[in-house]
């Protein structure tokens, strides 16, 4: 009797250097493209947000709620005096979730992308607080959900690609649209006594170089 077993399931693998030049070229046409832009911004801002729940988290403060607006505003409440990790790692978390992605794709982990993604977005949702910060998530969890269900290696492959690439890319985008005007950059300023504009250097040097580390990694 002829034992039947279950299709394996497809292997992902690695883009070849030029077709992940190519995603990153759109990738930079989603960041810069006005119209696009306000779309692609959304996830920026749950890296940002996110980048302060999960340091505040990780320091024993309880995340009492994130917003995420639709114009590109965010907040996240660690409660009276967060820890100032948490405070400096907004800006850098789009590039640092960015250059993590392209981490696991250069060890052709392209599927456990998608599932941390899930699971970073599943967490996420128990602390936001309003309607469209709800919606947002969900959405984008949907998003990745149907990728992984598609069990579609190409598709899976460009997918994450594409998210490692627009969020190294929308990283630096950031930092340059707040500069110095940064909130955070003021609340550091108010509790460290040094300047705005330090902590925007910071924030995109720290950009830059996860573009130009991740972009090594991707292609």
């Amino acid at each position: 009797m002829a034992i039947l077993a279950s299709a394996p399931m497809p292997e992902v693998g690695r883009l070849s250097p030029p077709a992940a030049v190519a995603v990153g070229v759109a990738a930079l046409i989603l960041v810069l493209m006005p119209g696009l832009w306000e779309i692609v911004r959304n996830l920026t801002v749950m890296a940002h947000e996110g980048a302060h729940a999960v340091v505040g988290s990780c320091q024993g403060r309880r995340v009492r709620g994130v917003r995420l607006e639709s114009n590109g505003d965010g907040g996240t409440n660690l409660g009276p005096q967060p820890p100032l990790t948490a405070g400096v790692v907004g800006y850098l978390g789009p590039s640092g979730f960015g250059l993590a992605a392209a981490g696991f794709i250069a060890h052709s982990l392209i599927v456990p992308v998608l599932w941390i993604g899930l699971v970073l977005l599943a967490i996420l949702l128990l602390s936001v607080r309003n309607l469209f910060g709800i919606t947002s998530v969900i959405v984008t969890g949907f998003l990745l959900l149907s990728v992984v269900r598609s069990r579609n290696a190409g598709v899976e492959a460009v997918v994450v690609y594409g998210l490692s690439w627009v969020l190294l890319l929308s990283g630096i985008r950031i930092v340059l649209k707040h500069r110095t005007n940064a909130i955070d950059a003021g609340i550091l300023r108010d509790r460290t006594r040094l300047p705005k504009g330090l902590w925007y250097r910071l924030w995109l040097v720290g950009s830059i170089a996860a573009l130009v580390w991740g972009a090594t990694m991707l292609v």
